[in-house]
């Protein structure tokens, strides 16, 4: 039927279109990428995403109907692709509306979201190169043609040639998602104990991250102050230090539980220095030279942000912004800039990186 054939052929787009983009999400080489040409990757997801769900919507009864009278494989098609849809459709949803969802659910979306697709994947490689190349796999007749079952089957009882035959290929359709899912791990824990409270995804807007040694970094603190000063690696410990546990959240959905994170309190270096701030606005930029974020004064000063340089009771790692990176206990990560190297008081405030090319929210509060 021409609908039925239309309908497959936008379904098939959309959801290739949407494992590409959602790959390219995934993986950090590729989502860097994007950022730097800055296409907003995450908005192109979300709105075929949409017009994946509309789709589906419109035409999954007027399908189901149809298929009654098809053989048992289109059946199994049809289920196995309503539950793909309704995993990503449902965790999609609560990763985007995180904000109304606790933290564990969150996280389990996340999961979900990551697996669901991974695991879809050999299905669909399979599925798309036999209609490509007419390939047929020797199922039995019973399977995709309209005959009775044979009654080793009708009465439940799988001979133990069809038990190896579905074991089979169910191990192998999760080897081949599960190889795929970590061929490219973007997900890295800093300690084995952070598996069981959550995974950081590390995110960059360049693919050559800083990768400074000790005594290369520094961070200058200047603009409209009463006087400008520079503080290095090695200055750091000498500051009052502050320890405090708290959740990271990012505004993807994931979250890590009770990161430890100890630092120097801005508003204590500030007053350590003797720097006084004459402006209502600061902006911290990042050593990769492109990132950056801006803040009221008093969110720094007022609010208990930190200059982090240890997590979990090691120093930072390089990707997770060694030797020090911003954080502020009641923001999203992405206000918490890596490699920070200056911050600059202003008199009009900044529009940072994501609020430019991602429409984040300028505050980006919890």
């Amino acid at each position: 039927m021409r609908w039925l054939t239309r309908v497959h052929l936008i379904h098939g787009v959309l959801l290739v279109l949407l494992l590409v983009t959602g790959l390219c999400l995934y993986m950090t080489t590729t989502r860097t990428w994007f950022n730097q040409l800055g296409v907003p990757l995450v908005s192109v997801h979300v709105t075929i995403a949409v017009l994946y769900i509309g789709v589906v919507c419109y035409s999954i009864l007027r399908v189901g109907r149809y298929l009654l009278k098809k053989p048992r494989a289109s059946k199994f098609n049809f289920w196995l692709h309503t539950i793909f849809f309704f995993l990503w459709a449902v965790s999609g949803a609560m990763m985007y509306w995180q904000a109304y969802f606790p933290v564990t659910l969150r996280n389990g979306a996340v999961v979900i979201h990551d697996w669901t697709t991974f695991l879809y994947i050999p299905w669909l490689l399979v599925h798309s190169l036999g209609h490509l190349y007419s390939w047929k796999a020797p199922w039995p007749d019973w399977w995709t043609k309209h005959v009775a079952l044979p009654p080793a089957i009708a009465e439940n009882k799988f001979e133990r040639r069809d038990f190896l035959k579905l074991s089979g290929l169910t191990v192998l359709f999760l080897m081949i998602g599960s190889w795929l899912k970590w061929l490219t791990p973007v997900l890295s824990a800093v300690d084995s104990e952070n598996r069981r409270r959550g995974y950081f995804r590390i995110y960059n807007v360049t693919n050559d991250y800083p990768r400074y040694q000790p005594g290369e970094w520094s961070l200058t603190i200047d603009g409209l102050t009463n006087k400008s000063e520079t503080i290095t690696y090695y200055d750091l410990p000498r500051f009052p230090a502050t320890t405090i546990v708290d959740d990271f959240h990012c505004v993807t959905g994931w979250s890590v539980r009770h990161v430890e994170m100890k630092g120097v309190k801005v508003k204590d270096l500030m007053t350590q220095l003797g720097i006084e701030a004459q402006s209502d606005y600061v902006t911290a930029y990042s050593g990769d030279g492109m990132y950056f974020d801006s803040f009221l004064t008093t969110q720094l000063l007022d609010e208990e942000a930190l200059l982090v340089y240890e997590l979990d009771g090691e120093q930072l790692k390089q990707a997770m912004g060694f030797p020090c990176r911003l954080y502020h206990p009641d923001m999203y990560g992405y206000k918490s800039v890596k490699w920070v190297n200056r911050l600059e008081f202003t008199e009009k405030r900044e529009i940072g990186y994501w609020q430019q090319s991602g429409g984040y929210d300028l505050n980006g509060y919890l």
